[in-house]
């Protein structure tokens, strides 16, 4: 009941802030990236609000940056303003936490600015590049070369480099997300055990196929990973800290020209927790599920997803640890208002065999997303977390709120 107030109250409350985007609206006049090479909205590639894609913006990401009718063309990549964006996001962020130990925020951020260079290089290579300067003075890089071969119904593809392995550039629950944060399945560690989030960036080298089954409408695609690994603080991005590599298969069925689909996934891999490398450090892990999104016609989506994590530390001589995790998320497309309505329920028991169950977490989350132009949107989200205690203790419940704007061209 406590938090039904809370979420009514805070939905009230970003409704609120939302309609004061009507006042900053008018007719969209910029518009970045590929939209300036093909001169076409933004809307052509991306359903509810950038940068979410529909069915032709994945199968334009998935064929290296080409459109159907430029397979096996030699493409002038001269133009760099055809391949150069860039992107700000400025935040408001508001977090209370019900554990007087921890220090409540208020503030104002500018979370990150990123640079990006994406497109076809000659007849069969692409090339991508992501630059980000985040709010901490971190610089986080994203790059890779592609290689496509065959047609546009019927083609294989190579991908080497530092790249986002499936979260974010996936489909059918592992696009980037239409609000501002991502589902946890993809953005939390899922055991105690290993820090590893499916949503991390890796070094390695990926192969996919894209064909099209006859019992199904759009385009299938296959993929097999072989990456680097995290280390031990559970990055990916940094040099090889041991010899093993991990391991990840996927399929993805598009099912319209709406983008509803599915993922399933299989990853395995090794996670030392001591730099050191001592066999007593080493866990093998998997994680194995699958995400879907399914989009009427009128506006409404249904999205959601479910991972199986199963961490086995047979070099400590312990038990092995299972978990689940899964999300389920509402969300309306308003036309007249080109406005997206949004709510998701994550959970996320990173020990399953626990008797006490005072390590599991659900996060109710709320959102709105309004384009204000082609070049800007704002989005609203507010969230509700809440930490099972171990008895008698209560439930721990934080409340947290972000307003963003974001900036591309």
């Amino acid at each position: 009941m406590k938090q039904a107030r809370l979420l009514l109250s805070l939905w009230i409350f970003l409704m609120s802030l939302v309609g004061m985007d009507f006042i900053w609206s008018s007719e969209a006049h910029a518009i970045p990236a590929w939209a300036r090479k093909y001169d076409q909205p933004c809307s052509m590639c991306h359903y509810p609000a950038p940068p979410r894609l529909n069915t032709l913006g994945h199968q334009f990401r998935q064929a290296g940056y080409r459109m159907p009718d430029e397979f096996n063309q030699d493409i002038n990549a001269a133009n760099v303003g055809h391949y150069l964006s860039v992107r700000g996001r400025g935040r408001y962020a508001y977090a209370n936490f019900e554990d007087d130990t921890k220090r409540d925020t208020n503030q104002f951020l500018w979370n990150d600015t990123t640079f990006f260079y994406g497109g076809p290089v000659g007849k069969n290579y692409a090339g991508f590049a992501e630059l980000e300067w985040e709010a901490e003075d971190a610089i986080g890089l994203v790059a890779s070369v592609s290689g496509v071969w065959g047609n546009s119904e019927h083609f294989t593809t190579l991908r080497v480099g530092q790249f986002h392995t499936l979260s974010r550039v996936g489909f059918g629950g592992f696009d980037r997300p239409t609000g501002i944060s991502t589902p946890k399945i993809r953005d939390a560690e899922l055991t105690k055990g290993v820090k590893f989030k499916l949503g991390t960036d890796q070094r390695g080298v990926e192969v996919a196929h894209v064909f099209k089954l006859p019992v199904m409408p759009e385009r299938s695609r296959m993929i097999v990973q072989v990456t680097n690994g995290v280390n031990d603080a559970g990055a990916g991005g940094e040099s090889d800290i041991d010899a093993q590599k991990d391991y990840m298969l996927a399929f993805e069925q598009i099912l319209d020209d709406r983008a509803s689909g599915f993922t399933l996934l299989y990853y395995s891999g090794t996670y030392h927790s001591d730099p050191a490398l001592p066999a007593t450090s080493r866990f093998g892990f998997q994680r194995y599920g699958a995400t879907f999104a399914g989009v009427l016609p009128v506006g409404f989506e249904i999205q959601g997803g479910y991972i199986q994590s199963a961490d086995d530390p047979a070099a400590a001589g312990a038990d092995s640890i299972d978990g689940n995790a899964y999300y389920v998320e509402l969300e309306q497309y308003i036309a007249p208002a080109e406005l997206t309505a949004l709510a998701r329920y994550d959970f996320v028991d990173p020990n399953s065999d626990s008797k006490s169950k005072d390590d599991r977490t659900t996060t109710i989350t709320v959102g709105v997303v309004r384009p204000l132009q082609d070049w800007l949107r704002l989005a609203v989200e507010g969230a509700l977390k809440t930490t099972e205690q171990a008895a008698p203790a209560e439930d721990v419940t934080d409340k947290s709120a972000v307003v963003e704007l974001m900036l591309n061209f």
